[in-house]
């Protein structure tokens, strides 16, 4: 080929040599771009990441992946109630039933969302009169208006 393109074999060699040198600067660019968008991407999806915290002896209700796929507007997507038995340290989570079999499946913890127990009349009101606010709120109300 050096012969045909009028080059003596030492020089096609020097020329061989530095397209050999191009195409690895042009790889280790691509390679360097690549990290720099994968760390930009990667800091863009973690800053809208919520992390959930669990603890033992919440109650918790879990997605129900069967319904993904269906818009149903009044449909339930979730099961439960269910008790954190024990928190992993990978995003595993043990979970119980509350009923009197009690028993034991463990779930990816972004399945999962808190469940805040219905409150009772009575907690309800005595939540009213521990909240300062409102008792503001309700003393400023009965004030005469002038």
């Amino acid at each position: 080929m050096a012969v045909q393109l009028g080059m003596d074999l030492l020089e096609a060699q020097k020329h061989r040599l530095e397209q050999l040198n191009e195409l690895d600067e042009i790889r280790q660019e691509a390679i360097l771009r690549t990290d720099l968008i994968q760390h930009q991407r990667a800091k863009w999806h973690d800053r809208y990441i919520k992390e959930k915290k669990f603890q033992e002896g919440d109650w918790a209700l879990l997605l129900d992946s069967k319904f993904k796929d269906l818009k149903g507007k009044f449909q339930t997507h979730w099961l439960g109630p269910y008790e954190i038995d024990k928190v992993f340290s990978n995003g595993a989570v043990r979970i119980k039933t509350i009923d009197e079999f009690q028993t034991p499946l463990i779930v990816n913890g972004h399945r999962l969302k808190i469940y805040h127990k219905p409150l009772s009349k009575e907690e309800f009101a005595k939540m009213f009169q521990e909240n300062s606010a409102i008792r503001l709120m309700e003393k400023n109300s009965s004030s005469p208006s002038a």
